[in-house]
């Protein structure tokens, strides 16, 4: 058996990954349109109610921190918003980056880790944060707006880009 040379086997020059940069660029629009985009369009009891249809990421966030009893869970629960936003804006240049003919490893590790945070965010939101709003899980739901959503499923999609760019390397 004769080893192998140079140009037989796995050594090739890296080319951008373009299902990885979209995944990872669909993410991070998504963290970072939660921000701007309604939430909800009715919100009963809260104190939050806009005219134009719906209460945006941001006024979740200063809702949630201008509290009376801002406690940890609370505070929690308005920087999660902010920091899934951040961390969208991190995957939208992740995903560009993706496009260069480079190592996608230590992008996908970033990514990762990004992405990882921007699901626990939403979790915490499903599990603790509605109580930050007095509201029922249920009623998080009932009246969601595409801001919500896209809250929910950032951190799933950028796992999956990332994990994708990890893949490929």
């Amino acid at each position: 058996m004769a080893w192998p040379v140079k140009g037989d086997m796995g050594l090739r020059a890296p080319r951008p990954d373009v299902l990885a940069a979209v995944l990872t660029m669909i993410a991070g629009a998504a963290g970072l349109g939660q921000l701007f985009l309604s939430w909800t369009s009715i919100v009963s009891g809260v104190g939050l109610q806009d005219a134009g249809g719906g209460v945006t990421g941001w006024e979740r966030f200063l809702a949630a921190r201008t509290g009376a009893s801002l406690s940890v869970s609370d505070f929690i629960t308005a920087y999660s918003v902010v920091g899934t936003a951040l961390a969208g804006g991190a995957l939208l240049l992740l995903g560009l980056a993706m496009f260069l003919p480079v190592d996608h490893r230590p992008l996908g590790a970033v990514a990762l880790f990004l992405a990882a945070g921007m699901f626990v965010a939403a979790l915490w939101w499903l599990i603790q944060g509605h109580s930050t709003f007095n509201q029922s899980v249920a009623d998080l739901f009932v009246h969601a707006g595409l801001g919500w959503y896209l809250f929910l499923v950032a951190g799933p999609i950028g796992i999956l880009g990332s994990i994708k760019a990890l893949s490929t390397g």
